[in-house]
């Protein structure tokens, strides 16, 4: 409780955006291996986002890294984090829907395997990861 004759220093307090952490777009996913996530089934099916960089990846509807175009998704829906060899994990972000992988309810962190099935609303994405992978050019079909 502020005193009285005394300024609350909580009045007038913004955060300052340089200073807030920001997601990872990197990470220790090993050279030639490629990650990728492929929209399988609602609006965009064969839409396939490249994730081999490593880092922490947002699922959502607008602004994300991963844009769901799926009034069932959250704009912050899920996140998929790639730190390392065998270490990719996905994460619902308290969405309204849920978030599914092979049909169960995601939790809490919950580990991705190759070629698991992603549920976000009414969009199904396959996630799928190559060894010993040769880079291509991308073509950004749109």
């Amino acid at each position: 409780m502020a005193s009285k004759g005394k300024a609350d220093p909580a009045i007038g307090t913004t955060l300052d955006r340089k200073l807030a952490p920001r997601r990872l777009k990197e990470g220790l996913v090993p050279p030639g291996t490629g990650i990728f996530l492929r929209i399988m089934e609602g609006v965009g099916v064969g839409r396939t986002f490249n994730l081999s960089t490593g880092g922490v990846h947002l699922i959502g509807r607008e602004g994300a890294d991963i844009v769901v175009e799926d009034e069932k998704v959250s704009r912050k829906h899920a996140e998929i984090g790639l730190y390392g060899p065998d270490a990719y994990f996905l994460r619902d972000l308290a969405s309204t829907n849920g978030t599914y992988v092979n049909d169960r309810r995601v939790s809490e962190k919950r580990k991705l395997q190759h070629w698991d099935l992603i549920r976000v609303g009414d969009t199904l994405l396959r996630f799928a990861m190559f060894d010993d992978t040769i880079p291509v050019k991308e073509v950004d079909p749109y």
